[in-house]
């Protein structure tokens, strides 16, 4: 990458987690974004991308990139988030005199399916977790694996929020304090069965923990992945024939939905899950209608005939 626009490049990045307070997470992706468009148009000039040409490029230029993303199936929510990625850059690049041009703010963004929560079964929750626990050979793994499931299905986190708990945070409170997308921290009340998992895990864990280290850490005794938690559902969906919907984040959205089959209330349930916006939960209303159409058309005179 050329010097100054890498220079650019860190510099915006570090604009956003200041000013705009996004998590790191976030800043991940926003940052493969830009890096995967420079890479892009780097292969296909043949040489180094400058600042000039970047502040000389045409809509056809991002319309090749995006032509590129969808022929590789990037989903519509992907490329929808990477163009806002794009945007910010460029925005950045224009806010500190570094181009003039506009051009990138033509870009629209593609029309997104508002897909569904697709939760599981609590018979299937509850068989899926225990599984996490007895497909390890060692124990310990094994009770880390099941206790993480347990966040995500028992306290709403999602799986981000749930290996970025620190041992601290485990403390003589029946709640954590969860620090979620935007920064923002939610009380999560966390159930006796969850923490005795937890704390089981804590005993048979071969780290020395400190106050401020990771809760959930890997072989090399560091902060677990998220992807090895996706590894372990692969393993649990293939292992009990699972279908391909029992993903960790189906876990929690088992668990929003769970609660409001038993008589929860949105209100509750968006604060347990961090939503910034009612509408987000307001997606497992319509699960739930789904399901009493489906029982409907299947059960009442009128729908045999």
């Amino acid at each position: 990458m050329n010097k100054h626009i890498e220079d650019a490049f860190t510099n915006w990045l570090g604009n956003l987690k200041e000013v705009r307070n996004l998590s790191d997470n976030t800043l991940i992706s926003y940052k493969h974004d830009v890096k995967s468009f420079i890479e892009f148009i780097s292969t296909h000039t043949g040489s180094e991308v400058s600042i000039k040409y970047l502040n000389d490029m045409k809509i056809s230029d991002f319309r090749s990139f995006l032509s590129y993303l969808r022929n590789k199936d990037i989903s519509s929510t992907s490329i929808a988030r990477i163009i806002s990625s794009l945007k910010s850059f460029f925005n950045y690049l224009l806010n500190t005199n570094l181009i003039e041009s506009t051009v990138v703010q033509s870009l629209r963004t593609p029309k997104q399916k508002k897909s569904l929560p697709r939760p599981i079964s609590s018979e299937l929750a509850i068989e899926t977790i225990k599984h996490a626990q007895d497909m390890e050979k060692e124990k310990w793994i094994g009770m880390r694996n099941k206790s993480i499931l347990m966040l995500l299905y028992g306290c709403g986190l999602r799986i981000s929020e749930a290996l970025n708990l620190n041992f601290e945070d485990i403390n003589e409170n029946d709640y954590l304090i969860i620090k979620g997308k935007g920064n923002k921290e939610r009380m999560v009340p966390l159930m006796d069965y969850v923490k005795n998992d937890i704390e089981n895990y804590i005993h048979e864990c071969p780290k020395n923990f400190m106050k401020d280290d990771p809760l959930f850490v890997g072989k090399r005794l560091d902060r677990l992945s998220p992807r090895i938690i996706q590894y372990v559902l692969e393993k649990i969906r293939h292992n009990l024939s699972l279908p391909e919907t029992a993903t960790p984040h189906a876990l929690r959205h088992s668990f929003a939905t769970h609660l409001l089959d038993s008589g929860g209330d949105l209100r509750t349930i968006q604060e347990l899950l961090g939503h910034s916006s009612l509408s987000t939960t307001q997606k497992y209303t319509k699960v739930e209608t789904e399901k009493l159409y489906d029982a409907y058309s299947k059960t009442h005179p009128l729908a045999k005939k």
